[in-house]
């Protein structure tokens, strides 16, 4: 009788070599052709996922906002009185895989995780769209977003996927070792201990170091929320320059009906590049 190890990576062989033969042509626009390439991709855009997962689950916007402007002029308690839910709303980062290839690996992914954890684990629903004019402007690419809602046990969380249309030749020169991969603190309630929580530190660093549009998005209440956040944070760039913004005036993106604006902070540590959205929807009241 074959190891749950064995058939898993059979199992993963098998569903790598349908792949290239079903979508071989979007595989080929990101300069994947060969199985080992694909095997190596999916594995990346799984383990920044399930990572980015814990990280919603068990972050929250005050300790974001407190970390990101830790040493700033900035007004955090401000901020905080804008927000609409002091939760995550989502995390953001860029995928490898084209996405119409995403749900196969989730779902498989999900799969592995019932039978070998017992996980109860669903994705609940998704939406896809084109990342506005503005970000692809930023990027440089036809970039689309697929924003996915995982139910993990009592919470529904969501993140946000960006597939930007250029080769992954780079990311897979620069992407980290694959490592054996340990989330059973996603699908338990409460806190995690204090082991999984430095590894799970450790490894959202190293997964995300290459990615530049990785983002925690916090949700605030309305559009002229995100207008004054934003001049708030045009003051702050001018004031030091470990930060800048993005885009030079908020955003609308129609295809979803989001508005938002994003600040950059380059660390001086081990924690790198940060970037932080706060986002509302335009309709939420009329922009006077």
């Amino acid at each position: 009788m074959s190891s749950p190890a064995f058939d898993y990576i059979r199992n993963v062989n098998a569903l790598s070599e349908e792949l290239l033969l079903s979508h071989g042509d979007l595989l080929r626009r990101k300069n994947i052709c060969r199985k080992l390439d694909l095997i190596r991709v999916i594995k990346l855009d799984l383990d920044k996922l399930a990572h980015a997962l814990m990280e919603v689950k068990d972050g929250g916007a005050p300790s974001v906002l407190r970390n990101f402007f830790a040493g700033s002029d900035l007004n955090v308690s401000e901020i905080c009185a804008r927000m609409a839910d002091r939760r995550i709303y989502h995390l953001g980062f860029e995928i490898h895989e084209p996405l119409d290839l995403v749900l196969y690996g989730i779902n498989h992914w999900i799969e592995h995780s019932r039978r070998a954890m017992g996980a109860t684990m669903r994705v609940k629903d998704f939406l896809r769209f084109p990342a506005s004019q503005a970000f692809q402007k930023r990027v440089g690419a036809y970039t689309e977003i697929m924003r996915i809602w995982i139910e993990t046990g009592e919470r529904v969380l969501m993140l946000e996927l960006f597939d930007i249309h250029r080769p992954a030749d780079s990311v897979l020169a620069s992407a980290p070792p694959a490592t054996h991969r340990n989330f059973t603190g996603l699908f338990r309630s409460g806190d995690v201990d204090n082991g999984e929580e430095n590894d799970h530190d450790r490894r959202l660093a190293q997964l995300f170091a290459p990615d530049e549009i990785w983002h925690y998005a916090l949700h605030v209440r309305q559009p002229a929320d995100v207008i004054d956040i934003h001049a708030w944070l045009q003051q702050l760039t001018v004031n030091c320059s470990d930060y800048l913004l993005p885009y030079e005036a908020p955003v609308h993106n129609p295809h979803d009906d989001s508005f938002h604006t994003k600040i950059v902070r380059q660390f001086r540590d081990a924690r790198g590049r940060r970037e932080i959205e706060f986002v509302t929807r335009y309709s939420t009241t009329a922009l006077t």
